[in-house]
């Protein structure tokens, strides 16, 4: 009988289902008109961090025009508590040509809005095609390196280096099929494209003295 009493006590208490609060957060991102976005940023990357998020949630804005204005992105059962907003807009390669972040507030049953500006960075797109200078087929699976950010060449011999300081910097090759070697480079936003680069295969040994790009 104690037993039973007990059961149906528990039963009768706190039956329901306890749901943690949440609350909604609407995001403004704005396109300053004063300073244009280039126009190959025609999404923008939001993401929201923070308390009760084990992983960042995230959300992809189209732009609104070219010539600026305003987006809004709303996520519906948001944790309460303190999070942090980034958007960042990116060219087609995955550079961040601009980025802007937020500190908010969730707050339960409310919906917490908050505005985030893009500005500009000063990174690049760096882009090329590797070929073999024996075959005139494509150079796969060379590693190359402008600074601390790399890339490797896909199956056409193409690559594109993400993330990359606007300035002078060391363009790197290296490969166990392709002589590497090591040539300065003029990086210009938004992109620096480097056209067609020839490779010799490691059996010629001789790098070329002059890499034609």
């Amino acid at each position: 009988m104690v037993s039973l009493v007990g059961i149906a006590m528990l039963s009768g208490c706190g039956g329901g289902v306890n749901r943690t609060p949440t609350g909604t957060l609407s995001v403004r991102i704005n396109f300053p008109p004063q300073r244009t976005i280039p126009s190959e940023t025609q999404r923008v990357r939001v993401q929201v961090s923070g308390e009760g998020l084990t992983e960042p949630l995230q959300q992809i804005a189209e732009r609104p025009s070219s010539e600026g204005g305003e987006v809004t992105v709303s996520f519906t059962d948001v944790p309460l508590g303190n999070k942090t907003v980034t958007a960042t807009a990116e060219d087609r390669y995955g550079t961040k040509r601009a980025i802007g972040s937020a500190e908010t507030t969730v707050v339960g049953g409310q919906t917490t809005t908050v505005t985030v500006e893009l500005n500009l960075t000063n990174l690049a797109s760096v882009i090329g095609r590797l070929v073999n200078a024996r075959t005139g087929e494509p150079a796969v699976g060379v590693t190359v390196k402008v600074g601390e950010r790399q890339a490797t060449s896909g199956n056409d011999g193409s690559f594109a280096i993400t993330d990359v300081p606007e300035g002078q910097g060391q363009l790197e090759f290296s490969s166990n099929d392709y002589c590497g070697y090591t040539k300065p480079v003029t990086v210009t936003v938004p992109l620096t494209d480097l056209g067609e680069i020839l490779l010799l295969p490691q059996q010629l040994q001789t790098p070329p003295s002059t890499p034609p790009f």
